[in-house]
């Protein structure tokens, strides 16, 4: 009878603490008031964001708006609670409010070698999460500008946001994780040329992009028309990142003279697909940490390496 009791008084008090969880959300969303919103901060472990209400002092202009609420996400103090959520490497420099079907666009100048990756992927959740409350944004446009890059047609990045494109994350994991698509470049299915290839993948704030791109390319592609540049067994020794340079160490499977593929095609699609990274602009490659001379005994492989778009064919395959 006791036994009975005691699972009764559990049930209850889980019912009455659903209840007040319950209770407690909907009364967390009454409490905004009008022309009251929540601002999005990252948490002082930078692990997960936190909110805050604020009441908004423009009440028209969509442009103003943006403006104020950036400028509270960027000015904020850091508290035992929160920190800004824009960091001191990224500046706002416009939007653009005049796109349809509840469609912003804002513009950020960024100095890419003072932001991490943390603060870059809580940067975007928290302006796209406070912006999305604005009447009538349904959508986010970030672009972000490397000062660095003084090449106008590759300095300049764009990522498209809405609703569902930042998710709580689960099985005893914190903080964000972002959906988005890397671009990849594997040789086409003759050999002679690069082709790109889009993958959809979901990051969190513990994802290092380069690492993921280069391990996309050695799984290979999935789609017909492709041919996969690096053999399946290649591990990666060692990838950073640095004043814009990406050092990639990779296994001696990766200078296998068995690979048919000419030299450039396959170097060039590590390097073309890193570059389409927005923090990295160059790609310098090692053996065991040490530079080499020469790629498979023929190309000269000690320098620094750049985009080379001669390589990659025209027409490409989503």
């Amino acid at each position: 009878m006791k036994k009975w009791l005691c699972v009764l008084c559990c049930m209850v008090l889980l019912i009455l603490a659903g209840c007040g969880r319950q209770t407690k959300e909907v009364a967390t969303e009454e409490l905004l008031g009008e022309n009251q919103i929540y601002l999005y901060y990252m948490n002082p472990d930078r692990t997960d964001v936190v909110k805050e209400k604020y009441t908004m002092k423009e009440q028209t202009d969509l442009a103003a708006q943006i403006k104020e609420v950036v400028g509270q996400l960027s000015g904020a103090k850091a508290t035992e609670v929160y920190q800004a959520s824009i960091p001191d490497g990224i500046s706002y420099t416009s939007c653009n409010t005049e796109n349809r079907h509840g469609r912003v666009e804002v513009a950020f100048n960024v100095t890419y070698s003072s932001v991490d990756a943390d603060a870059l992927l809580f940067f975007k959740a928290c302006v796209v999460k406070t912006l999305l409350q604005l009447p009538p944004v349904n959508s986010v446009t970030l672009t972000l500008t490397d000062l660095a890059n003084a090449d106008q047609e590759t300095a300049t990045v764009s990522e498209n946001f809405d609703q569902d494109s930042f998710t709580m994350s689960f099985g005893g994991e914190k903080g964000y994780k972002q959906k988005g698509t890397i671009i990849l470049y594997f040789a086409n299915a003759s050999g002679d040329a690069l082709k790109e290839y889009r993958k959809e993948i979901e990051i969190s704030n513990t994802t290092s992009l380069d690492r993921l791109v280069v391990e996309s390319l050695i799984a290979g592609p999935n789609q017909d028309g492709y041919t996969a540049t690096l053999p399946k067994e290649t591990t990666i020794r060692n990838i950073s990142v640095k004043d814009g340079i990406c050092y990639v160490d990779l296994s001696d499977e990766f200078y296998n003279t068995d690979n048919t593929l000419k030299n450039d095609i396959i170097v060039y699609s590590i390097v073309d697909s890193l570059v389409e990274l927005p923090t990295v602009s160059k790609v310098q490659f090692l053996n065991n940490g040490e530079k080499q001379q020469f790629f498979r005994e023929t190309m000269a492989f000690d320098g620094i390496f750049e985009r080379n778009l001669d390589l990659i064919e025209e027409e490409t395959t989503e």
